[in-house]
């Protein structure tokens, strides 16, 4: 066989060369390329803008490199296109290596989206191209597809693995990082037959029952358009207020690092825009085994955020801007909506073409938001051993879910709502947004045209609705022929051969079965116009068909829908429920509605829309007090509130401290209030959900001019008001004062106010330790006599914990002036006690005398001065001595006679002395003075 031969036939069955197709792949995998060497460029800028400097040498330097060693920065520069190719065909930035007998690994996995998007819009719209030149059939376009996919996925694969970065590690080895896997592989070769496909099949003529799944392609676009006019507007949004926030500040524009980082991080950006403001959550999840999961103590887990964890106004704006994406998606799917009436395929994709949409969409979004991070160790010995850390961001895991619920919403009030808003809106609006391959109204031939033309008395127009599930001008299912119904509302028909079914037609209709022979077809020999469309939420009534036109068509239908059939000579189409005029033409037959079905649609609609917005009020109303009045940082203001304000009891009843009650004595309004030094003022500068369970407030608490940070952890126990969340306090920390209690003391003075001892914990022995607020507190004991004083003792408890050390007060007595008189006076009376005994060394007194031989009874003491007393406070009571001051005393006796004869002598002896003993103020105000043994 000849090649033209071989062409030929391979022709026949769909085949084609498939050259122009691999030339296609060449084009994707080129422009994906060059997008990544923008990116590389960008992300350049991006870093020099921080003010990082050389991200070349600072990575070298980070593993004690020169560049010299890792290779030219050039040839860095040139291999990393490669790699973000790959890793935009859902590749995985990987490194392996064994060093030392230590196995180790890492990877990194996030999507390029501009990348991506590049190489899918290339190989979708060349498929196009190339299918308008060639007319491949479906064996040839999905054989050339599936050959330039393979070849384009082998391409990426091999080139980043041949081009990895190979840094040295040690003599005669190096570490090798790359994109290469057979994920790359695979997603290349997905994502280049996929699109390639695509493209060639949207050139192809649709089949005749396109118009029953026609909204299934227009939804993905809606949904795409959704998605772009709320991450477009959102973005714009965030960089008006963040530009004009940093400019005030003085500091550089972040929106600017965004911008550069487009290329890389803009699937992300339009995932997170998007699935946040379609109330969704962003996730945060790190996860360590082995030492690494001791070493990461309390940071494994997941971590959640939502709009609403963002500023009120930027949540506020999200939700506005949410609703208004909402508003304008349903007035685009409206716009020029048309479906198959009365069909039940029809019907049922009209009905879930956009929540299948918009759910598809929310799983490409989740894609999309995925990033990821992974390492490993083994063999590192004892203590390491195997080991291994990862980290993820992304959308929850419901964000699907809530997308098709957005498509749902947006079905509903297109259908609802949006009728009475377009009429109010220019054309020019809503018209940018076309409907891909949308079917246009099935027409009829010159032929059929004559035979409607004929048929004019099938009823006039509106004279009931469609109730026909068969093709209105084309070739039925079964091959035979659908007419309009007649005014009864009977379909009738008409078999492939031309036979009138008995029963179904009346016989002027025969000329239209000699119509479909003339009846136009597709590339694929299918009848066109099979099925014929009308606006969506039209009242279509049966065809009628103008009596001028009549004679015409019944002419035309005689000749076998010759030329001489005037009505619709030209070939023209017309629209279902249309009626024939003069021209021969089919013309829309309109179907009014009667008064009282215009209020009743009125009506439902305004019940419809004041539903909608109740609903929408509502979730506002109930998400506004849930993160407002409701939220878990009004529980720590309000807690802080009653700090500052020094309300006890009700900072006791928001977080009580995990203490006895008995330490919780000082814990009163009276007490706390009396306090100096409260704080003065606080701030709650963040808040943190730890799940859905538990929250970490964090504060700034000003106390006497100094600012202390404080976090305070809140749980969720509830709810409160049937729907709204409940917030308590976790256990929270309590400064502890020691009060340090004098012996007997039964009453204390704390801030002015009485309390018992014996409300306190005397457990710990001297002192009692007492949970207290920030503030200044004055301790002191109460006024019991006029010998003595209180003395008070000042605690400052601050509002930093790491402050809350040595936190005690030991309040006291100490001697009035009269005190210290009594003293003397007490002193002098029992030293003159003292003197009137006769013995040499009275018993407890601070003087003797060395005399020997003494007559007994004859001895007797005089004071000659008293010493003068200093007193000192002590642990229990007072001290006093003479030390400086001493006292003087004679003693006078007689001495008996050497012999038995000789008579006693009278005898003298002086001693200086001093005394010491303790001083006690009993409760009843009495003073008790005391000598000590031993101190003289």
């Amino acid at each position: 066989m000849t090649p033209e031969e071989i062409t030929r036939k391979l022709g026949e069955v769909g085949l084609v060369n498939p050259l122009q197709s691999v030339a296609v792949g060449a084009i994707a995998y080129a422009g994906a390329f060059l997008m990544a060497i923008v990116a590389v460029v960008l992300s350049v800028v991006a870093i020099v803008v921080t003010g990082l400097g050389n991200p070349v040498d600072s990575a070298l330097e980070s593993v004690d490199m020169d560049q010299a060693e890792a290779g030219s920065g050039v040839a860095s520069l040139l291999r990393l296109p490669f790699q973000l190719v790959a890793m935009a065909t859902f590749g995985s930035f990987d490194v392996d290596g064994t060093i030392e007998g230590v196995s180790f690994g890492a990877g990194l996995r996030i999507l390029p989206f501009g990348i991506t998007l590049v190489m899918v819009l290339l190989a979708f719209y060349g498929g196009r191209f190339v299918q308008k030149r060639q007319r491949a059939g479906l064996l040839g376009i999905w054989t050339t597809s599936v050959l330039t996919g393979f070849g384009v996925a082998l391409f990426t694969a091999l080139s980043a693995f041949i081009l990895a970065e190979r840094v040295p590690a040690e003599a005669g080895a190096s570490i090798s990082l790359h994109a290469a896997g057979f994920d790359t592989f695979f997603g290349a070769f997905a994502l280049i037959t996929l699109s390639l496909a695509l493209g060639r099949l949207t050139v192809r003529a649709r089949r005749s029952w396109w118009p029953l799944v026609a909204d299934l392609p227009a939804a993905f676009k809606l949904a795409v358009s959704h998605a772009l006019i709320v991450t477009v507007l959102g973005l714009c949004g965030v960089t008006i207020v963040s530009t004009i926030q940093a400019l005030i500040d003085g500091e550089t524009p972040p929106m600017i690092y965004v911008l550069l980082l487009l290329p890389l991080i803009g699937g992300h950006v339009l995932s997170f825009v998007t699935g946040l403001d379609m109330l969704s959550a962003a996730t945060a999840n790190i996860d360590g085994a082995g030492a690494l999961s001791y070493l990461m103590d309390g940071m494994n887990g997941t971590e959640r955020a939502t709009m609403f964890s963002l500023p009120w106004y930027t949540w506020l704006g999200g939700l506005l801007l949410g609703g208004l994406a909402l508003l304008l998606a349903s007035l685009l799917w409206q716009h020029q909506r048309r479906i198959v009436p009365h069909h039940v395929v029809s019907l049922g994709v009209s009905w879930i073409a956009l929540p299948a949409a918009y759910f598809l969409g929310g799983l490409v979004l989740l894609e999309l938001s995925q990033a990821s991070v992974a390492a490993r160790l083994s063999g590192g010995g004892f203590f390491f051993g195997d080991m291994r850390i990862g980290a993820s961001v992304g959308l929850a895991a419901w964000t699907p879910l809530l997308a098709m619920m957005a498509g749902v919403i947006v079905e509903l009030l297109s259908r609802f709502v949006a009728p009475f808003l377009t009429p109010f809106l220019p054309s020019a609006a809503l018209s940018w947004f076309r409907r891909p391959l949308a079917p246009a109204a099935a027409g009829v031939t010159s032929g059929a045209v004559g035979a409607a033309g004929a048929s004019s008395a099938a009823g006039p127009a509106g004279s009931g609705p469609l109730t026909y599930s068969a093709p209105l001008a084309g070739a039925a299912p079964d091959g035979g022929f659908s007419l309009a119904p007649s005014a009864q509302g009977i379909p009738t028909d008409i078999n492939a051969d031309g036979v009138v079914e008995a029963g179904t037609v009346s016989a002027q209709h025969a000329g239209q079965a000699q119509a479909h022979e003339s009846a136009p077809t597709s590339a694929d020999g299918t009848a066109a116009g099979r099925y014929a469309t009308v606006p969506i939420g039209a009242t279509a009534g049966a065809l009628s068909f103008a009596g001028a036109a009549g004679a015409a068509g019944a002419a035309g239908a005689a000749d076998g829908g010759g030329a001489a059939g005037a009505a619709g000579a030209d070939g023209s189409t017309a629209e279902p429920g249309a009626a024939g005029n003069s021209t021969g033409k089919i013309t829309a037959a309109a179907a009014s509605l009667s008064p009282r079905t215009r209020k009743l649609i009125l009506a439902g609609a305004v019940v419809v829309g004041a539903g909608i917005v109740l609903v929408i009020g509502l979730i506002v109303t109930f998400v506004v007090l849930s993160n407002t009045v409701f939220s878990p940082e009004k529980r720590v203001e309000a807690y802080l509130g009653a700090v500052q304000a020094g309300d006890a009891e009700q900072a006791l009843e928001i977080a009580a401290p995990n203490v006895p009650t008995a330490q919780q004595a000082l814990l009163t309004n009276d007490i706390a209030g009396a306090a100096e030094n409260r704080i003065s003022d606080f701030e709650i500068v963040g808040s943190e959900e730890s799940g859905s369970k538990s929250a970490t407030v964090t504060a700034k608490v000003t106390q006497d001019g100094v600012t202390t940070t404080r976090t305070y952890r809140v749980d969720r126990s509830g709810r409160t008001a049937v729907v709204f969340p409940d917030w308590t306090m976790a256990e929270t920390e309590y400064a502890t004062l020691a009060l340090v209690i004098p012996d007997g003391a039964a009453t204390l003075l704390v801030n002015g106010q009485e309390v018992a001892v014996s409300d306190l914990d005397t457990s710990e022995g001297y002192y009692a330790p007492a949970a207290v607020l920030p503030g200044q507190y004055t301790v002191t004991l109460p006024e019991s006599s006029e010998l003595v004083a209180a003395v008070e003792s000042v605690a400052y408890v601050s509002a930093d914990p790491d402050d809350w050390y040595e936190l005690y007060a030991a309040p006291g007595y100490s001697l009035s002036e009269s005190g210290m008189e009594e003293v003397q006076t007490q002193v002098d009376a029992l030293l003159d006690e003292c003197a009137t005994s006769t013995e040499e060394s009275p018993d407890g007194c601070p003087f003797r005398a060395y005399a020997y031989g003494v007559v007994e009874d004859s001895g007797s003491w005089t004071i000659d001065s008293y010493p003068t007393v200093e007193v000192e406070e002590g642990e229990e009571g007072w001290y006093f001595g003479s030390s400086s001051s001493a006292g003087a005393a004679t003693y006078s006796y007689q001495k008996e006679g050497w012999g038995s004869d000789d008579e006693p002598t009278d005898e003298t002896d002086e001693s200086s002395f001093s005394v010491s003993g303790t001083v006690t103020v009993g409760e009843d105000g009495t003073m008790a003075v005391e000598f000590d043994d031993g101190w003289w």
